[in-house]
């Protein structure tokens, strides 16, 4: 996934520990937010009428959800092409 210059500059600014948690703390939230989308359209299907404030909440949460998705995405972007620590320096030599 390509980033805009821009949003891969914010995003460069974190190292690689706090990327996997960002990234995955998004994630949770974007999968909270497709299961609120679900159930107000299971409620709307099930009652079989719209209240104008369940429209509202089905709009916030996808809106919410689809911002939490891209960040993750762009965050465990940077988790997986960010450069790992050696355990060991590979400068040592054995004696």
């Amino acid at each position: 996934m390509k980033l805009p210059a821009a949003i891969e500059q914010h995003v460069n600014r974190f190292d690689r520990q706090q990327s996997l948690i960002i990234a995955i703390s998004t994630g949770l939230l974007a999968f909270w937010s497709g299961y609120r989308v679900a159930w107000s359209l299971y409620l709307t299907m099930t009652y079989d009428f719209l209240f104008g404030s369940l429209v509202f909440q089905i709009a916030l949460w996808g809106v919410i959800g689809a911002a939490a998705a891209v960040a993750s995405l762009a965050f465990y972007n940077r988790y997986r092409t960010a450069e790992q620590p050696d355990a060991q320096p590979s400068s040592v030599d054995p004696q």
